[in-house]
């Protein structure tokens, strides 16, 4: 009867620590984020993202007309700004001020990433302009990420994962600088509502599916309209729209979830064979 008592507690407890576990990782919502990009050439559409309802960030291109002025507005009205640094495509396409290309020296590289970090007021982080060259380059981007690195600042990084070959978001975690990668382009074909919402579809899909999920559009008035038609729908109300910084917490606390899980259901099995014995 004593034995048969003690064995019962056992498997009371060793439930306690599976079980619970699960329940608060199930409980937890599945979170989306949206960076909206190439924000500073045009003024009225740059506005146009910032006086969104939806929390969507806004990724800024440095040194351009309306730049500054529109990183002080998302600002203020309690947009996340990031800076959308350039970087040098496998075609040649013009980067514009700010553009980091292969050719330039570990100094001239690292210069150029501090002024692009500083021409951008507010910005808590970082994704490529293009780059499908670029990111694929693990010793530029091991450059990249040490100029992020000594900043005062506490900055994170997206790969906006312009090339299948990208190597930028494994740096940036080598660095320990908080990172993610992107999910899904809303607009790659611009100025299609029936596209952006499949795309958004498709995100919401990634998202349950491994808990969160991002996506980078483009300030068409298209795509601003389709966000907001769809991510107001009661129909995804079991997905949480969050800032990229916020995403970014929950997709390390995913990581660090699924890197503990295994040793514990081998404690556990273990355990629940010696009590059976």
């Amino acid at each position: 009867m004593f034995q048969h008592s003690i064995k019962n507690l056992i498997f009371f407890f060793l439930g306690l620590l599976t079980v619970a576990p699960l329940h608060c990782f199930a409980a937890e919502p599945a979170v989306i984020a949206i960076i909206i990009d190439d924000i500073g050439n045009n003024f009225e559409a740059g506005k146009r993202v910032i006086n969104s309802s939806l929390p969507v960030t806004c990724s800024i291109l440095p040194a351009r007309p309306h730049s500054i002025k529109l990183a002080h507005l998302a600002h203020k009205k309690g947009k996340e700004v990031m800076l959308h640094l350039p970087m040098q495509a496998s075609k040649s396409e013009k980067l514009g001020h700010g553009g980091l290309t292969s050719e330039m020296s570990k100094q001239e590289f690292t210069r150029i990433v501090d002024i692009s970090i500083d021409a951008i007021p507010h910005a808590q982080g970082i994704n490529n302009h293009m780059g499908s060259l670029l990111t694929s380059n693990s010793g530029h981007m091991e450059w990249l990420m040490q100029a992020i690195a000594n900043r005062d600042e506490h900055l994170f990084f997206v790969d906006s994962k312009t090339s299948a070959e990208t190597v930028a978001e494994y740096a940036a975690q080598s660095y320990h600088i908080p990172s993610v990668r992107r999910d899904v382009f809303l607009d790659s074909i611009a100025h299609d509502k029936v596209f952006v919402k499949q795309q958004i579809q498709q995100l919401i899909k990634i998202a349950k599916q491994q808990g969160y999920a991002l996506a980078i559009g483009h300030p068409h008035q298209t795509t601003l309209f389709v966000l907001e038609q769809e991510l107001s729908k009661s129909t995804v109300q079991d997905v949480q729209l969050v800032t990229v910084s916020e995403l970014i917490n929950t997709a390390n606390s995913k990581r660090l979830a699924n890197t503990a899980t295994t040793p514990w259901q081998k404690y556990s099995s273990l355990s629940l064979k010696a009590a059976k014995n």
